[in-house]
Order: C-alpha cells, then structure tokens, then sequence
C-alpha cells in the first residue's frame, strides 16, 4: 500500500497553519522524495520540508496557490534537491475527502492530497490512473 510518511513536527505546522487560516482553507506544498519499490507495487512519499503557500482565493470552500508562491516552492525544492511529494490544504467545514474541484486538479496534480477536514481528521489520496482516487496510509514519525 502506497504511504505518506510525515513527521509529527510537520503535522503539528500543518494544524498551525490550519488554525491560522480559518475560516478560509489553508494549502501547502509538501517537499521530500518519493521512494518505489523494487516491484513498483508501492510508493512512499517522504516528507522533508512544509512550503506554506497563501490561498489566494480566500475561501472556506476552495483553494488556489498563486504563482509567485509556486515559483517560489520549486525554487526551493530543487535548490534543496526535492520534489513536489504532496499538496496539503483543509476542509474547515466539511470532511477530509477530496471536492470535485480537488479531484479534478487530482488528475493534473497526480501527488498525494493530504486533506484536513473540520472534523480534525486528517487522510491522503492521490489519484489511481484513470481509476478515480485510492486513499493512501499515512504514516507519521518522529523527526530524524
């Protein structure tokens, strides 16, 4: 089964993030490296570094990243030798599943979704090639 591997000082940013924001979703870029089995049965996706990026479109209901934001974050990554591992962002008043909207930008963006809903569940999904999404373990660590 495919993993997010988080540490739970990220996790703890990532609520942080989520408190400050609010009522509005909150987003974040998740840096880090993916690692695939030999079989390539599975994948696990690493989590480095949290690039927190603004919602510019200052909803409770959907999320943008601006450009200068994205420029920004893969500045970062490869400057650090990183890639893209996920895209965090909440659902303040609904549950941790992805939107039609998400799974749109799923399809475009095809990197674990770590959603946070308002009911403080947090999952990830990433989308199944052409399949529609597969839920994914998260797995959270302690920095190190």
């Amino acid at each position: 089964m495919d993993s997010v591997i988080i540490t739970y000082e990220q996790l703890s940013a990532l609520r942080r993030l989520a408190d400050r924001t609010y009522p509005h979703e909150a987003c974040a870029l998740l840096a880090g490296s993916i690692e695939v089995d030999v079989d390539r049965s599975s994948s696990t996706y690493r989590v480095r570094q949290v690039i927190e990026v603004d919602n510019v479109d200052r909803s409770s209901v959907s999320f943008s990243i601006g450009e200068d934001d994205l420029l920004r974050a893969y500045d970062l990554m490869s400057s650090n030798g990183l890639e893209l591992v996920g895209i965090f962002h909440t659902h303040p008043f609904s549950n941790a599943y992805p939107s039609g909207k998400d799974l749109k930008y799923m399809q475009i963006n095809p990197v674990p979704w770590i959603i946070l809903g308002g009911e403080g569940n947090m999952r990830a999904f990433i989308t199944d090639e052409g399949k529609g999404v597969k839920e994914l373990r998260l797995l959270l660590v302690s920095a190190g």
